[in-house]
């Protein structure tokens, strides 16, 4: 067995939300952005918006709107949806959590801190046996995959957000789709996960479900070449919410659907303003420290997991006594 650190990518040159949020989970906070400073003639015509005008004009504070705590912490989950009997019927409650991320907003000292989770990591929870921590959604939902990521970190999750790629699709499809250069041709199919990507280069007008195939389209690419579709979508999708102003308050909350309808108005409006603010040098990203397994599966380092996540969640202060971190 390999024990050798599995190396991380560096993540402090990434721009704001990239060192916070990564993929799909990034496109649809940025495109949410977008569509909130497209839509600000139509406040009065969304819940939403509304509260985010409110808001900013009383500057409340984010506490005020989460029960005065002083921080919230957020688990977002990108989940596969399965196909069972032949590809006839898709069971959301069987998707696997492919993208994992903890998320921590840190209001009293305007931090943002976060950290990401592998897919593969081998969790041994009693009651379970032994699963890779991508499988507890598809074994008891989000309340299954807190539990599991709570087990491991010893972090105590607020709220669990499922990003709901079937509504990122009627997102974009409420603007008529959008138009976007493709670089090269994107062919990939994962007929487990109901993926079926198969866009052509050059010009091309998506509908929703090939807009979610562009952005979410990884094999054989770099994170430069995803990054620059993401940035590519994000600029088709801004224009085409100003092409489609009747549609504005359709798009606003359907963005809301996209977060899984984990989050209020109140508190959509409360995060995204509480990020305006929040300094680069205030925002912390890093991956959960693992080595190497059999097979595909990765082992927690239990002793780097609690200096990491001492340090990005409690910013270097001494460990608290009942801080334990690893395989129980």
């Amino acid at each position: 067995m390999n024990l050798a650190p599995v190396k991380m990518q560096q993540t402090s040159s990434r721009p704001l939300w990239k060192r916070i949020l990564t993929g799909f989970a990034y496109v649809v906070v940025c495109g949410l952005a977008l569509v909130f400073g497209t839509a600000m003639g139509y406040v009065g015509q969304s819940p939403t918006m509304s509260a985010f005008a409110k808001q900013m004009a009383r500057q409340t504070p984010p506490q005020e709107i989460f029960n005065n705590s002083e921080s919230v912490t957020l688990l977002i989950l990108g989940c596969d949806e399965d196909l069972y009997y032949g590809g006839k019927q898709v069971l959301k409650e069987a998707a696997r959590s492919d993208m994992m991320l903890l998320v921590r907003l840190d209001f009293t000292a305007n931090r943002i801190t976060a950290i990401s989770i592998p897919r593969d990591l081998w969790v041994d929870m009693p009651g379970y046996r032994g699963h890779k921590i991508n499988a507890f959604h598809a074994i008891g939902g989000p309340a299954l995959a807190q539990q599991a990521v709570t087990f491991m970190t010893d972090v105590p999750v607020d709220r669990v957000i499922v990003l709901n790629y079937t509504a990122f699709q009627e997102m974009v499809d409420l603007v008529g789709g959008i138009t976007v250069f493709v670089p090269k041709h994107l062919k990939y199919t994962d007929r487990a996960g109901g993926l079926f990507i198969d866009i052509k280069p050059g010009r091309q007008h998506l509908s929703g479900y090939d807009a979610m195939g562009f952005v979410r389209f990884r094999k054989g690419d770099s994170d430069f070449a995803r990054q620059d579709r993401q940035k590519e979508f994000l600029l088709a999708f801004k224009q085409a919410v100003f092409e489609q102003p009747s549609r504005v308050r359709n798009v606003v909350e359907k963005s809301r659907e996209v977060m899984g309808n984990a989050l209020s108005p109140d508190e959509l409006a409360a995060l995204a303003l509480f990020a305006r603010k929040v300094g680069g040098e205030s925002i912390k990203m890093d991956q959960l420290p693992v080595t190497e397994g059999s097979g595909t599966n990765l082992i927690m380092d239990r002793r780097a997991a609690r200096n990491k996540l001492r340090e990005l969640y409690f910013f270097g202060s001494p460990e608290p006594a009942s801080t334990t971190v690893g395989q129980r």
